[in-house]
């Protein structure tokens, strides 16, 4: 019976061989895109879950009440917290610190600009990364001790044994290589090539910043007792967060320090996903992100399906013989319904099969479009194989379906009335399907579109800066604050460089420090960012003065170079300063402001500066003058001579700072990488919204061949009577336009909801108008028409004599 099944399907794809091609054509595009995307989420979903040990590993989160704006919450958390939740807390069995720092490691006389985790010594025995030939209980127990990664190892001293070698950080602390650590998956939140103990003379944390209670510095994590409830956990900890937290000395506010600092626990696999947003070492994921692109994984086998049930209810007067003569010889519904779901299954398979050459061919491109290594191995990935098996039986079912119970329903008797019977009862399910075919093409080419318009948008907003042709050298808290001078002296004596300025961080970084200010004669507590910045700062990027001056180095007042007392006499101020102050630039000129006892007088204001980019509204910012704490210094090129004045940099770096390698980026770039994953997601979602415009365009142009072949008496009859080509053409237009036209009222509603949500993560964004839902709409219109004006030119050019023959 099979055999005879497989024959008669067999019989039927080679008797029509252009439908069979469209319906093999739209599943094979479906599920390839189906495979892409499930490779995608996969390696989403698996980061961190290769590292064993992790079951009770939870990563330590931290969120400060800041009085005005609520908690704000990071990755990030105080020194302390972990060490006492070991000591004070019995669920907690063992805790780990990890913050990244950029070093020079020297290997003889070569210098290499490196990341450095500077880590507990216990870190190996919380986090088990794989070590190659060390005990993780000893790695890092003595202080000169470094661990580096294959690749870093291979770097340095090419294939031998780096154990035992000898590599200086910052020209001045030998460490003793005692182990090599396997490269790490691209699939983990963390980075690590080189790895220090933090009892080590290389740390550059200060014992001052490892007691203190409210400055974060870097990732912490602990391991739980097994069964232990982290809600518990976190409940014991409030009470030390009491005891150690002094809230009304440190921030001045009268709450107790486990509502000013509160704690999260995340579970450290689940951190990609959920709370890497927050500041992680790496690009967050999101569950929105996963749910997205399953959900377009499933519009577009969606619309596959839809074609093959289209032209399989289509074709169905073609087969009511067939069928008539099955049941005449005895067969039954069931039968027939599984040899009809067994050929759209089959079909299916088939399909599956040409999308795994598919996606073998396209893997490389489709990788270096994504930026990520994903293959599938079929053997070791056997449960993402299963996957995909399954998902092409459910397409191959979902599309049969409904051909296979209305096919199976034929009466023999009725078979000679098909032609009207069954194409009545068809006709609007088939109309019906190729609404929500376009629905779902057209809410995605809005979705497109606004995206796009908005990174774009993100892009050219008006920073309060220009960030063009600025070079960023990190490490200049390597110099001295004289040597810092000198070498911007030596550097602006070079006609390619148009201004050198210094600072601490720079903007789109994420060393952010918030100070509590109160303005003179008021006790209302103000929380702004503070940030140390040379008197030429404003004017080398570009800054626009509102009121009053810059500070200046001619002014002794401007600057401080005490330690202790970080802010000098006066201060420069945004306009949000102002703004949070109670005044106008023009009325805070003069203002003294009061931070943690040191009064200051702003002398000028500047227009706001969005230091974060367009998704945060510009926050208050004080600018002071502390040659001490400088730490990066920006040099402005001039715009045809960037060549020459990188050559500049780096010569005069080598002169000032010979045991230090240089690290230097473009400020630009920084800026780029805050639309790094925005712009990607953007660029998949576009490619597969053209997938699936054509997917539903091939099944239109199937329905349109099959109404054109219904028709073709019809038209033939039209054309005796004086019917012209374009009335012809016309006629078969209108009939697939009143489809795409409804497909908008159901996908414009839908696009505008998700949309909205989307955009609010934007403090600067496009306003959702109809245009971009009209464009799209207009854009499905005139692809339908294309798509349906192939068949319908030709049928209309047809002579008139053959069509009256047709039947």
């Amino acid at each position: 019976m099979y055999r005879n099944y497989l024959l008669t399907t067999l019989r039927h794809v080679l008797r029509n061989k252009y439908y069979s091609f469209i319906n093999l054509a739209g599943l094979t595009i479906g599920l390839s895109c189906a495979i892409f995307i499930l490779l995608f989420l996969r390696d989403e979903l698996s980061y961190d879950a290769w590292l064993p040990g992790t079951d009770n590993l939870y990563r330590v989160e931290a969120s400060f009440y800041f009085p005005g704006r609520g908690l704000e919450r990071g990755a990030t958390v105080p020194f302390p917290i972990t060490p006492a939740m070991l000591a004070h807390i019995p669920e907690v069995r063992a805790q780990t610190h990890l913050i990244v720092e950029r070093m020079t490691i020297k290997v003889g006389d070569r210098l290499f600009a490196e990341y450095v985790d500077v880590v507990d010594p216990s870190f190996f025995g919380v986090i088990r990364l794989p070590l190659i030939a060390s005990d993780p209980s000893t790695v890092l127990a003595r202080p000169d001790s470094i661990v580096l990664s294959q690749a870093l190892a291979e770097k340095y001293f090419g294939h031998s044994d780096a154990i035992g070698k000898t590599v200086v950080l910052d020209g001045a602390h030998p460490m003793t290589v005692t182990g090599v650590m396997r490269d790490l998956p691209h699939n983990t939140q963390l980075v690590a090539d080189a790895i220090i103990p933090n009892n080590s003379h290389a740390d550059k944390l200060p014992l001052s910043e490892k007691d203190a209670w409210l400055n974060v510095d870097g990732e912490a994590f602990v391991d739980l007792q097994p069964q232990a409830d982290p809600a518990i956990v976190l409940r014991k900890l409030k009470p030390i967060l009491d005891r150690s937290i002094d809230t009304r000395k440190e921030m001045n506010l009268n709450l107790p320090g486990s509502e000013a600092l509160q704690i999260h626990l995340t579970r450290f696999e689940d951190a990609h996903l959920t709370t890497d947003n927050y500041g992680g070492m790496k690009a967050a994921g999101s569950w929105t992100r996963i749910y997205g692109f399953a959900t377009i994984a499933a519009l577009i086998l969606l619309i596959a399906c839809f074609n093959f049930t289209n032209l399989a209810t289509a074709r169905a007067t073609t087969r009511a013989r067939e069928v008539s003569l099955r049941k005449v010889l005895g067969a039954d519904r069931r039968q027939l319904i599984v040899q009809f779901l067994g050929e759209s299954v089959l079909t299916a398979f088939v399909a599956l099969i040409l999308a795994f050459v598919v996606v073998e061919v396209l893997t490389p491109l489709y990788d270096e479009f994504v930026g990520l290594p994903l293959a599938l191995h079929y053997l070791s990935d056997w449960p993402l194989t299963l996957l995909i098996v399954a998902v092409a039986t459910a397409a191959g079912l979902l599309g049969g379906i409904y051909p296979a119970l209305v096919l199976s329903a034929i009466r023999p008797a009725a078979s000679l009335r098909m032609s009207s019977a069954l194409q009545s009862g068809t006709g609007s399910l088939r109309m019906t399907l190729v609404i929500f075919q376009f629905a779902i093409s057209i809410g995605l080419g809005i979705a497109a579109l606004v995206i796009f318009t908005q990174l774009r948008y993100a892009r050219q907003i008006d920073l309060g800066f220009d960030r063009d042709n600025l070079v960023v050298v990190t490490g200049a808290n390597n110099l001295s604050p004289s040597a810092r001078d000198d070498f911007a002296r030596t550097l602006l004596q070079n006609p390619a460089i148009l201004g050198v300025t210094q600072s601490g961080p720079v903007p789109f970084e994420h060393d952010v420090t918030i100070s509590n200010f109160t303005v003179a004669g008021s006790e209302q507590n103000h929380l702004a960012r503070t940030i140390d910045a040379a008197p030429d700062f404003p004017e080398v990027y570009g800054m626009k003065l509102l009121a009053g001056r810059t500070l200046s180095r001619k002014r002794g007042q401007d600057a401080s170079t005490d330690e202790q007392h970080l802010f000098g006499s006066n201060v420069v101020i945004t306009a949000a300063a102002a703004r949070l102050f109670g005044f106008s630039p023009q009325q805070a000129l003069g203002r003294t402001i009061i931070q943690d006892g040191d009064r200051m007088t702003i002398v000028g204001v500047l227009d706001d500066l969005k230091m974060d980019g367009a998704r945060s509204r510009p926050g208050p910012i004080v600018f002071y003058f502390n040659p001490t704490h400088i730490q990066a210094m920006s040099v402005r090129v001039r715009g045809g001579a960037v060549p020459a004045a990188l050559a500049a940099i780096d010569e005069g770096w080598r002169g000032f700072a010979p045991g230090t390698a240089i690290r230097r980026h473009f400020l630009g770039s920084m800026f780029d990488r805050l639309f790094q994953t925005d712009e990607k997601e953007g660029e998949m979602f576009a490619l597969f919204v053209v997938v699936a415009i054509l997917i539903a365009c091939l099944g239109l142009l199937g329905l349109a061949a099959f109404t054109a072949e219904r028709r073709t008496k019809e038209i033939g009859v039209r054309k005796v009577f004086g019917a012209r080509t374009g009335d012809i053409v016309w006629l078969l237009l209108s009939q697939f336009s009143m489809p795409v036209l409804a497909a908008n009222l159901l996908a414009w509603p839908v696009a505008w909801y998700f949309l909205t949500g989307w955009l609010e993560s934007f403090a600067y964004r496009i306003a959702l108008t109809p245009a971009y839902f009209l464009a799209s709409g207009a854009v499905a219109l005139a692809i339908a028409w294309l798509t349906v004006a192939v068949q319908a030119v030709q049928v209309a050019r047809a002579d008139p004599i053959l069509a009256l023959r047709h039947e």
